[in-house]
């Protein structure tokens, strides 16, 4: 591997690290949070559900954000933006908190759907690898951000500000290699740049059949997976399961998740085509939501299942932007839409499950919901994976 291909890769994991681990040790904190801040529990919940519409959001200017300051300066400043949300939410004040909540929310957006971009542009020809290695760094950072406030608030509870704060390193750490890479790659002028091959000077995904298939898998793929994470550990436990045990699980189903992503890079190296992907990991998913049906003892299991379900048909996602287009705007405009779209969904899913739990009195129906939206996720996974590009 070249010096600048090389270089470029540790910047993807470098952003791919602060993706999740502003957002991975909230939950953590919330008890304290709402004893500190005397807040309900449905409020605090909103800084679960924040980012997530943050995401949302944001996603549809961030390709204006990129071409006005082109990849490498966006992602500079994607992350100044995501350590001063952090910072900010660290510091007294309950406004601060949701301020600087929505700030990285925003800033995290953007590295969404800038992020792929990037890795078809130093990378053309090792997309799905490297697309494996920064959803396994996804996985990783989280981990390593819930450790750290986990630490912090056996230390001692009260200070969850810090334990919230504890995340800059990780937006410090980015910088420190992001402004180098950009600093060190000046863009050319417009003027003198050779124009792309296509006649789409700004290419709009949302009138094309395929892209609205990809933004489909993506979504579904999101929506069952924060739902799962949401609420598995209430249905382990109303089945008899003890709440430390439940948290052992979903910690065996990140790392399931983590190795997936990882092994995803060389199924899809050996597959010309992403359809095989597609139906292993959503017959798995299914079987996974299906046990937890007919068996929720078997939590371990299933959360193995689950997580690796869900680590590859993240990886799977997060390709498809790149496989099915041949330039970087294009990409940068279908990680937008589908991840607009994706976000969206996620964010408002988990809570519709669990009103549809409320009126039911039961997790079945939510379940049997969920395997139906997996007919969904398989049959936009098979049609994004059909041979070809969004803009033919």
């Amino acid at each position: 591997m070249r010096s600048p291909a090389a270089a470029a890769l540790i910047g993807i994991i470098a952003i791919a690290v602060n993706l999740r681990s502003s957002t991975a040790g909230i939950g953590a904190t919330l008890p304290a949070v709402q004893t500190d801040l005397g807040i309900p529990a449905a409020l605090s919940a909103g800084l679960v559900v924040l980012p997530l519409l943050c995401y949302s959001a944001f996603a549809p200017i961030s390709p204006v954000v990129e071409r006005a300051l082109g990849p490498r300066y966006t992602v500079v400043v994607a992350l100044a933006v995501i350590a001063a949300g952090i910072l900010l939410r660290s510091l007294p004040g309950s406004v601060l908190l949701w301020v600087g909540t929505g700030m990285l929310g925003a800033g995290i957006a953007v590295l969404n759907v800038v992020t792929p971009s990037i890795v078809k542009r130093t990378h053309p020809h090792r997309v799905p690898g490297v697309t494996s290695l920064y959803s396994a760094a996804q996985g990783g950072g989280a981990a390593l951000a819930t450790v750290l406030v986990a630490a912090i608030l056996a230390h001692d509870p009260g200070q969850w500000r810090w334990a919230l704060g504890s995340a800059i390193v990780f937006a410090v750490a980015g910088l420190a290699i992001w402004v180098p890479l950009a600093i060190g790659h000046r863009p050319r002028p417009a003027t003198s740049a050779p124009p792309e091959p296509g006649p789409r000077a700004r290419p709009n995904p949302w009138r094309q059949p395929l892209a609205w298939h990809i933004a489909g898998f993506m979504a579904m793929q999101s929506v069952v997976y924060y739902v799962l994470i949401t609420w598995l550990p209430s249905i382990e436990q109303q089945a008899g399961t003890a709440p430390a045990t439940t948290a052992l699980h979903q910690t065996i189903l990140q790392a399931a998740g983590l190795i997936s992503a990882l092994l995803g890079s060389t199924i899809m190296a050996r597959s010309k085509s992403q359809r095989p992907i597609v139906v292993i990991a959503t017959a798995a998913m299914t079987i996974g939501v299906a046990g937890v049906l007919v068996h929720p003892h078997l939590g371990a299991l299933w959360c193995a299942v689950i997580g690796a379900a869900g680590g590859l048909t993240l990886v799977t996602a997060l390709s498809l932007f790149g496989l099915r287009t041949h330039r970087h705007d294009e990409t940068v405009a279908v990680s937008a839409m589908s991840q607009a779209i994706a976000y969206l969904a996620a964010a408002i899913a988990p809570s519709v499950v669990g009103l549809v739990h409320d009126i039911t009195g039961n997790w079945s129906v939510p379940l049997y919901l969920l395997l139906l939206l997996l007919l969904w996720q398989l049959y936009s996974g098979w049609k994004s994976s059909a041979v070809g590009s969004v803009w033919q």
